[in-house]
């Protein structure tokens, strides 16, 4: 997925719109700003590196501390170094959120989070390849398992797909409810779980640059007048909803021309608007993690959904086989197994052999797991991928044997 449109030409043309106030005199303690640049690709990571260092600058100029994590190191570890009791963490990279048009299933896993410096990144370049593992996605789920921020922080997502509402260049801009749902699904693990008091996310350039010097110079305005301060804020843009996930938050879309004219909701917000960097503000209670998630269940004998892998299961070694949740059918096999018919890339009759969790009613959900013999006679995908999608007839049929093309 790649991120928002950010051409290198820009820098030019708006090197002199960063215009922040003085450093703010007096302070009593430093805060720690975290800022993280995933990769993405060779040409554009220059460009957000850039855009990060006039965020750090914004921030050091201030007398606040910076940890940055810049790909090509900008691993896993390295980030969640920098995270560690940061009271603002800025983003710079690839996003995927939800909804997308790639996926009709939410992965807590890999959505609504961080793409970085993957575990088969070379260490020198800023390649970006999902499938050869240069680019890993960390999603909310593990964001909220994994870092520590400091109390009442603040997430910053600048220049990344969806996380302020917008599409992708190549898709229709999106409609209210579609951006709502992006902006609401990525801020609720970060307001919800983890403390934070404010959510942003810009696709303007040097965005996150001017939200940072502004609370820093200015910890007690509230969240609502930090985010029209932005220079290319329009009233007449503005949107407030309640937030999809939290009691208490609002969820704030500001739809405006940006890229090359094209209107779309690359501003956002959401929070307690009253709140303030000096304070913790309201209090915001998660009611959901994950938009609702119908009970699995298979409609005239066909299941349609994701497909995850595991290596084998015994008496099975080295042969294509496939784990099911046990509502449909899934759990090992007292005599002759069970035969379904399962398609990917291709159709393939595969063996019940065993259950699966499959986290059945969690934005997780999957319809099937399947060996790794199973996997690479169905798809061309590496097994990095990590989830297919599939369809699996679960009507009884002729057991051909495990290795039989259907």
């Amino acid at each position: 997925m790649r991120p928002a449109v950010v051409l290198v030409t820009l820098l030019a043309t708006f090197a002199a719109s960063l215009s922040l106030a003085t450093p703010a005199a007096g302070a009593e303690t430093a805060v720690k700003v975290a800022i993280i640049v995933g990769p993405v690709g060779e040409e554009l990571t220059p460009v957000y590196i850039s855009l990060a260092d006039s965020a750090a600058s914004a921030a050091e100029t201030r007398g606040a501390s910076v940890a940055r994590a810049y790909s090509p190191d900008a691993t896993a570890e390295k980030v969640l170094a920098a995270v560690e009791n940061a009271d603002i963490v800025v983003y710079f990279g690839h996003g995927v959120g939800t909804p997308n048009p790639y996926s009709e299933v939410a992965s807590a896993e890999t959505m609504n989070g961080w793409g970085l410096t993957g575990p088969g990144a070379d260490g020198e370049s800023h390649a970006d390849s999902f499938a050869d593992g240069a680019l890993a996605y960390y999603g909310e789920a593990w964001i909220a398992e994994h870092a520590r921020p400091a109390p009442g922080w603040v997430m910053i997502y600048s220049n990344a797909c969806y996380a302020p509402g917008a599409s992708e260049g190549f898709d229709d801009p999106a409609d209210e409810e579609t951006a709502a749902g992006r902006v609401s699904a990525y801020s609720r693990a970060p307001l919800g779980e983890l403390g934070a008091s404010a959510y942003f996310a810009t696709d303007f350039y040097a965005g996150a640059a001017h939200l940072v010097g502004t609370l820093l110079d200015q910890p007690d305005l509230p969240y609502g007048e930090v985010f029209a301060t932005e220079p290319n804020y329009v009233a007449d843009g503005l949107t407030r909803l309640p937030h999809a996930a939290l009691d208490g938050a609002e969820t704030w879309l500001h739809r405006s021309a940006y890229f090359d004219g094209t209107e779309d909701y690359w501003y956002a917000f959401a929070g307690d608007p009253t709140a303030s960097l000096s304070g913790t503000g309201g209090e915001l209670t998660l009611t959901a993690l994950a938009p609702p998630f119908a009970e699995i269940a298979a409609v005239d004998g066909l299941a349609t959904g994701m497909a995850s892998s595991y290596d084998e299961s015994i008496g099975w070694e080295g042969q294509p086989t496939v784990a099911l949740p046990l509502d449909l059918g899934g759990g090992i096999p007292s005599g002759e197994p069970h035969v379904v018919l399962v398609c990917a890339d291709q159709c393939v009759s595969l063996p019940v052999v065993d259950s699966c969790p499959c986290y059945v009613g969690t934005p997780d959900q999957r319809v099937a797991n399947l060996s790794h013999a199973a996997w690479a006679l169905l798809t061309d995908m590496p097994l990095e991928e990590g989830l297919i999608r599939v369809e699996v007839h679960l009507s009884p049929i002729a057991n051909p044997g495990p290795n039989s093309d259907a």
